[in-house]
């Protein structure tokens, strides 16, 4: 046998037994795997409902989720309509980024969270998360709420049904360009 193919089987040989210790490698895979979403999709839509009727569609650029998790994470231009239980729009909400929790469906807004009711009503807050089993939304953050009438209420802590028509501020200044009456 001459020497080249000696040095050919040799290698063949160390090639073929070199897979069969540990070297790590299945550990690293295993780990680096759960980075990985189980699913992902560009411009997703989910729809969220209750006894049959929507109650909120949320669409954003890129959606990712995670079974371990749970949860599906939604990332860019996230706009969220909530309807009443008779199925009509009541309000819309934005955010950069929102969480939906695939065991109960509530969600949870971040980042530049704007809501607007089909009344007129915002609220601007950095956090929001909404019950899906209450239909109601709150934030712990500081909150600006706008009435139709410029109106500007300021808070930290907010809660409220999603059409806004029932709301609280917690910790509450605000700005008006009406004239108030003093009743004193």
């Amino acid at each position: 046998m001459n020497y080249p193919r000696r040095l050919h089987y040799a290698l063949l040989a160390l090639l073929l037994t070199g897979g069969c210790g540990d070297s790590g490698l299945s550990r690293q895979v295993g780990k680096s795997k759960d980075m990985f979403p189980d699913q992902e999709s560009w411009v997703s839509n989910i729809l969220i409902s209750r006894d049959g009727l929507l109650v909120a569609k949320a669409v954003s650029d890129r959606m990712v989720k995670y079974d371990a998790q749970n949860l599906a994470h939604l990332f860019g231009n996230v706009r969220i309509d909530f309807f009443n239980a008779q199925g009509i729009h009541v309000s819309k909400l934005y955010s950069d980024s929102a969480d939906v929790n695939m065991l109960n469906n509530n969600l949870l807004a971040f980042g530049n969270v704007v809501i607007q009711s089909d009344s007129g009503l915002v609220l601007s807050t950095t956090e929001l998360s909404w019950s899906h089993e209450y239909n109601m939304i709150e934030s712990s953050d500081s909150v600006m709420f706008v009435t139709p009438q410029l109106d500007t209420l300021y808070g930290v802590g907010f809660e409220s049904d999603v059409d806004l028509t029932h709301w609280k501020i917690y910790h509450p200044s605000g700005v008006t360009g009406r004239e108030l009456v003093n009743e004193f």
